[in-house]
Parts: C-alpha cells; structure tokens; sequence
C-alpha cells in the first residue's frame, strides 16, 4: 500500500515533512516495514521548483494502520498539533485535523479499504 503524507496549512513548510521522514525512519517499526521516502509535490502557481513536502511511504503488511497511525500522531503532538495533515492514496484524500492515533488509523485504514 503507499500511502503520501502532506502537512497541509499556512504554517507548513518542507521542514516539517523532512521532520516527520526522520520521525518515521527513527521508528523501527517503519524502517523495517516501510519504505518511507521524502518526495517533491509539483510547484503552487508563481512558485520555481519543486518543494520536498510529501512523505511517501510504501508499507508492508507488517506495519499496521494503527501502527502508522501512533507513530504520526506522536509527530504531531510534538511539532505540528494545530496543521492538519492529509492522507492520500489511489487519488483519495482525507484530512484529519486532531492528535488522536485512533482518529489517523481509522483515516489509513478507510484508504487501504477503497
């Protein structure tokens, strides 16, 4: 399953999807059943360039929703509670605004579903 990762608001930047790749490849659950990859997104209208501010992962059945789920939660209550963070796969998006790890897991398991 992959599975991109987009901090989303006024207050995102490149620093904070580099911040969460490193989260994600510090955690040993996800190095070893995850390929997790920062990637460039396409540039917003009168910007040059691509910006590194997706986290790409390709995960494993190993690495569970509710896995994924607690491990960005934890991100999020440590640098980035009030962005909202969207999930996309297969062309899907969903957002989830809160901290909660069972909120985030509900999100990636309902994408895994579709």
């Amino acid at each position: 399953m992959q599975i991109t990762i987009r901090c989303e608001g006024a207050d995102a930047s490149g620093e904070l999807a580099a911040s969460l790749h490193q989260w994600l490849l510090d955690e040993p659950d996800a190095r070893r059943h995850a390929e997790v990859q920062l990637v460039g997104a396409a540039p917003v209208e009168g910007e040059l360039g691509f910006v590194l501010d997706l986290v790409q992962l390709i995960v494993g059945s190993g690495f569970s929703a509710g896995s994924l789920g607690y491990t960005v939660a934890q991100w999020k209550k440590m640098n980035a509670p009030q962005l909202a963070m969207s999930f996309e796969r297969n062309g899907r998006t969903v957002t989830v605004s809160g901290t909660d790890a069972e909120e985030i897991a509900r999100v990636i398991r309902q994408l895994d579903e579709e």
